[in-house]
């Protein structure tokens, strides 16, 4: 008798579902819905920063591209072209572009090929 009274007592203290959404104080609830609350709050900051990213990113424009000679690699490396393009038909370096005057390197994959190359750990 009492456990069926008791869960009667707490089916009527139950908060509604979406009282924050109507009105800060509701006629029908016994307690406020905080739980309700908090997620409407997180959503809304969730909301806002996707928000906020996606419009950082329209604004920000992409780096400029680096671009290389493989003589400048080379040389930055400390290693000769025979050896750059052995390197390169092993996958440690791409080359970016090519034309007339030569292979073309990203001036980062440069940097990284020569950590890689001399086994040398950031600091």
């Amino acid at each position: 008798m009492q456990l069926l009274q008791k869960s009667k007592m707490m089916s009527e203290k139950l908060p509604c579902v979406n009282c924050f959404a109507l009105s800060a104080k509701p006629e029908k609830c016994q307690a406020p819905c905080l739980l309700n609350a908090c997620r409407l709050i997180v959503d809304q900051i969730v909301q806002s920063v996707e928000q906020v990213t996606a419009l950082i990113q329209r604004k920000l424009p992409d780096p400029p591209i680096q671009l290389v000679h493989s003589k400048e690699v080379c040389s930055y490396v400390g290693i000769v072209a025979k050896t750059l393009y052995r390197c390169e038909k092993q996958g440690m370096i791409l080359a970016y572009k090519k034309d007339h005057t030569g292979k073309y390197f990203l001036h980062a994959d440069m940097v990284l090929f020569k950590k890689k190359y001399h086994n040398l750990s950031d600091f």
